[in-house]
């Protein structure tokens, strides 16, 4: 344990605990609801939608560090994590992160009663639901603890929209069915961690082969949504989305006949890169649909 810290070293751990490397895809996922179908485009409510759901969704994963040290000591992925080190205290985190959510929920009511509907199921979903409650007890914990990475398309979705529509619903149930195949092939490469915190990710109860069948499995299912929603949109981005979605299969298919950790891990890398992909793809036709509306 750290008796003497410095600010700095307190300043740069609460940063790591944020996660920023996580947020981005979250962000990403805002923006890409914000963008969605839209006639007319307000960019001053994203970006206080966006700044408002980054400091809260840093503010869950703080408190998210400072509650789980014991768990997070014994796994080698996180043994290195500021609070585990005894740089920032379980204590400290968890009043950090409820100021830092508490905030951003506060100054999200300029953009509206949705936009902090939203930002609020996440933050509740991914820090109660998930962390607190799922988490520790049932496989199912990141099947339902996706519904957090779905609040953020909704919340940049809700910013532009006045209500939800069928296809800001589909973006939402997108990143729901995407979030078990990823994390899935994650905990199906660090498996050992996972048994020594006694976390019951699906890889830790099943087998391999299971594993890997259940990711692929989780994908096929996501698969009409993107394709249905990518027709809604334009059919270029319905062929765009064919062909990106050719390597994800791939990667799954390889893991099927070759379920180790080392393809597992190949699955991780390939999932994220997937869904930025697919974001990309939404805000560059729906914004030469927003240009062609004004042209």
């Amino acid at each position: 344990m750290y008796s003497n810290v410095s600010l700095k070293s307190k300043i740069t751990s609460i940063l790591k605990l944020s996660k920023f490397h996580v947020i981005w895809l979250l962000d990403l996922a805002a923006i890409t609801g914000g963008l969605l179908n839209v006639i007319s485009f307000n960019i001053i409510r994203l970006f206080i939608a966006i700044l408002c759901g980054t400091f809260a969704s840093a503010g869950v994963m703080i408190i998210n560090s400072g509650l789980e040290i014991n768990r997070d000591k014994v796994m080698t992925r996180t043994s290195k994590r500021p609070t585990v080190l005894g740089i920032i205290s379980s204590k400290e985190a968890i009043i950090i992160g409820v100021i830092m959510t508490l905030i951003s929920l506060t100054a999200s009511t300029i953009d509206g009663f949705l936009v902090t509907l939203f930002i609020g199921i996440g933050a509740f979903v991914y820090l109660i639901v998930y962390t607190m409650l799922l988490k520790p007890r049932t496989y199912w914990n990141i099947v339902i603890g996706g519904l957090a990475g779905s609040a953020a398309a909704w919340t940049g979705f809700a910013a532009e929209h006045p209500s939800l529509t069928l296809s800001g619903l589909l973006l939402g149930l997108l990143i729901f069915m995407w979030t078990p195949g990823h994390f899935w092939s994650l905990a199906l490469r660090y498996k050992d961690d996972y048994k020594r915190a006694n976390i019951p990710m699906l890889p830790t109860i099943v087998d391999e082969r299971t594993s890997s069948l259940s990711i692929f499995v989780s994908n096929i299912l996501m698969l009409p949504i993107a394709i249905y929603l990518a027709y809604l949109i334009n059919t270029y981005f319905l062929i765009y989305t064919i062909i990106i979605s050719a390597p994800l299969l791939f990667y799954n298919i390889r893991l099927l006949r070759n379920p180790t950790k080392e393809e597992a891990w190949k699955n991780f890398k390939v999932s994220s890169p997937y869904l930025a992909l697919y974001f990309i793809g939404v805000i560059t036709f729906s914004s030469l649909n927003l240009l062609h509306v004004f042209i």
